[in-house]
């Protein structure tokens, strides 16, 4: 078997034929990368004249060397371990003959699928020897990370099916997650596909949610390299919820004045089954002034409220980038923008929709505890990918870099974090 380069259409031809595809092993998630500086590599392993299994490849420069990275892991037959251990054998040695100090991949394989606590409800033992194999094939394993920051991409995330009806989809969901729905979309709260003129506002949206969960935020440069590429191969939408705040006070005036009439009939016929009602009906005017106070706070008659960059290819969805304002967020304009990408995803024939990403540790103290709150209330499968795996290839010159980058990066991330806080400020 040879590993070879070859042309963009002969390797988007295999990704999108076999059953592991992925989006970021597609050339247009190469097209991405390079907008960010990396030089990529479309590489195939080939039996003669038969291609067995793919790989793309992104090539950082460090000094003198260069490290390779396969997002998702490279495009085979997993259950063939000899084609497999061909592919890892091969990739070695191109990345070796490159100047490269290791490769790292991270497959789309799940290892386990676990309950809302984080305990394991169904075990793959098939992934689990998988990790066995990469490791006696020269792979260093992460291990279990259950952070963000501890790898390269999320290990684990949520996955709803959208095959079946809505009905279906609904009974799935929590039941106040179901109850949102079920009541509809407020007035004034409008969910629809944007275009690259809502890019900007997509961003402003994430960079309250990064100092709201003390997350790294990627430029403005990036999601619009990664909107337009994507979107030009059909392979991104923006979405976008908008509140209108003329027509949501309204409403709210409508429910109060309405809620106020019908407790005037009651006070009429005083009985305890009136004052019961009547007690449920002054919880709910106190709830809805509140609500209206906030509201007056916002003179713009429109604001975006929450907004998501998503990811298409073959049989998914990925939700990949989404943020949210830290106010009214009681319209849950959130949920409904979810439910929206869900049920388009659904229209236009996709399987399956993914969160992508959660933290593995469900703790109510953390920062990050309400994205994965959220994302539960759907419904959907929490999986864990058996994790990362990088294959060193020059160890002593790759820890000795691998130092001084840690070091680097720590002082990178906190100067962004504190660039997007003062931004806001």
């Amino acid at each position: 078997m040879e590993l070879r380069e070859i042309k963009k259409d002969i390797f988007d031809q295999f990704v999108s034929k076999s059953n592991k595809s992925h989006f970021m092993q597609t050339s247009a998630w190469g097209e991405v990368s390079s907008s960010r500086g990396y030089r990529i590599h479309h590489l195939g392993l080939y039996d003669g004249d038969e291609l067995c299994a793919t790989a793309l490849l992104l090539e950082k420069k460090i000094l003198y060397y260069s490290t390779y990275y396969c997002p998702r892991g490279f495009i085979a037959d997993y259950k063939d371990l000899n084609l497999l251990k061909k592919m890892i054998d091969e990739l070695k040695k191109y990345v070796k003959q490159n100047r490269g100090l290791y490769f790292r991949m991270d497959p789309d394989i799940i290892l386990n699928q676990l309950n809302e606590e984080g305990e394991v409800i169904n075990h793959d033992d098939d992934s689990l020897n998988l990790i066995e194999f990469m490791k006696l094939n020269g792979a260093r394993h992460k291990g279990y990370t259950i952070r963000f920051a501890e790898s390269s991409l999320p290990r684990f995330t949520f996955r709803i099916s959208v095959k079946e009806s809505e009905e279906e989809i609904l009974k799935r969901m929590h039941p106040k997650t179901r109850k949102v729905f079920r009541n509809g979309i407020p007035k004034g709260i409008s969910v629809y596909k944007g275009n690259s003129d809502d890019v900007k506002a997509f961003h402003d949206t994430m960079k309250e949610t990064a100092i709201r969960k003390k997350l790294y935020l990627e430029p403005l440069k990036f999601f619009m390299d990664y909107y337009t590429i994507l979107n030009a191969h059909d392979m991104s939408d923006i979405y976008v919820a908008q509140a209108d705040i003329n027509v949501i006070r309204e409403s709210y005036v409508d429910k109060m004045n309405n809620l106020k009439a019908e407790k005037e009939k009651l006070l009429l016929k005083p009985n305890a089954k009136t004052a019961a009602r009547i007690s449920e009906m002054d919880n709910q005017l106190s709830k809805l002034e509140r609500e209206y106070q906030e509201l007056e706070n916002y003179k713009d008659e429109k604001i975006i409220l929450s907004s998501v960059i998503t990811a298409k290819f073959k049989d998914k969805v990925w939700l990949i980038h989404g943020g949210n304002k830290d106010c009214l967020q009681f319209l849950n304009a959130n949920y409904h923008l979810y439910y929206g990408i869900m049920m388009d995803a659904k229209k236009e024939g996709y399987e399956t929709v993914d969160f992508f990403g959660s933290e593995g540790k469900i703790d109510k103290n953390s920062d990050l505890y309400g994205i994965y709150l959220f994302k539960s209330r759907f419904g959907g499968d929490f999986d864990e990918f058996i994790g990362e795996f990088d294959f060193i290839i020059r160890p002593l010159i790759n820890n000795i870099i691998n130092y001084l980058l840690i070091k680097r990066r720590k002082i990178l991330m906190k100067k962004a974090i504190k660039e997007v806080s003062n931004a806001t400020d």
